[in-house]
């Protein structure tokens, strides 16, 4: 009898760990690395498709060039077209992102707006917030048009950018941003904002989700 017992409590034990197992494969763990670097583990199959950011893109080395130099044109959250040398004369506030990014980009654009808010109302006629698409293919006008409304970004300061995939890749190099699009249709991107001068020149970056307002403003007042 004892050793019935004993081999049906064995049994038990091994499916427990059977269902301990499947549970944990259906979930998504996120490991803090370190204040910059995020790793997303997702073992499920059928939660893929809302996977995202699996490990952040460190920075490149940014042009010492103004934007400004760039031919490109781009339409904006109203289908404007719009070249980048249109801002000249305002300190630039620059994060490349896309729309449908429900991690990290979210956080950048939070931070954006409370250094808006930082900023002397008499002087924020003296600066822009620019956000670039790196999802052309779903960043239409349209669509940047509603997520600037979502999130109350002020057609006067904010300016929602989407253009060729050509475009966005050399605007990124120029400013040392890194992506690139995973299978199931998210991106892994560096978390950057960048500070531009009144002549398209990299003043400073942030690469720090952290960052208070006080100091984004110290940055971009450098």
């Amino acid at each position: 009898m004892k050793k019935y017992l004993i081999g049906f409590v064995s049994v038990v034990i091994v499916v427990f760990a059977v269902m301990i197992y499947i549970n944990s494969s259906n979930k998504t763990l996120i490991i803090k690395k370190d204040q910059n670097d995020f790793v997303q583990v997702n073992n499920s199959k059928e939660n893929d498709k809302e996977s995202c950011c699996v490990i952040e893109l460190k920075t490149s080395d940014h042009s010492e060039n103004s934007i400004y130099n760039l031919e490109s044109i781009w339409k904006d959250q109203n289908g404007n077209k719009v070249e980048l040398k249109n801002f000249v004369g305002k300190k630039i506030i620059l994060a490349m992102i896309y729309a449908s990014c429900p991690t990290v980009c979210p956080v950048i654009v939070s931070n954006m707006k409370n250094l808006e808010l930082a900023i002397p109302h008499n002087e924020l006629n003296n600066y822009h917030f620019v956000l670039v698409s790196i999802d052309p293919d779903r960043d239409t006008p349209e669509k940047l048009n509603q997520y600037a409304v979502e999130r109350n970004l002020d057609a006067k300061t904010w300016t929602l950018l989407s253009g060729s995939k050509n475009d966005v890749a050399e605007l990124a190099e120029m400013i040392g941003f890194n992506y690139k699009k995973n299978a199931n249709g998210t991106f892994t991107h560096s978390n950057l904002i960048t500070f531009l001068d009144k002549h398209g020149m990299i003043l400073n970056q942030s690469e720090n989700l952290n960052q208070s307002s006080k100091n984004l403003l110290a940055m971009l007042n450098k």
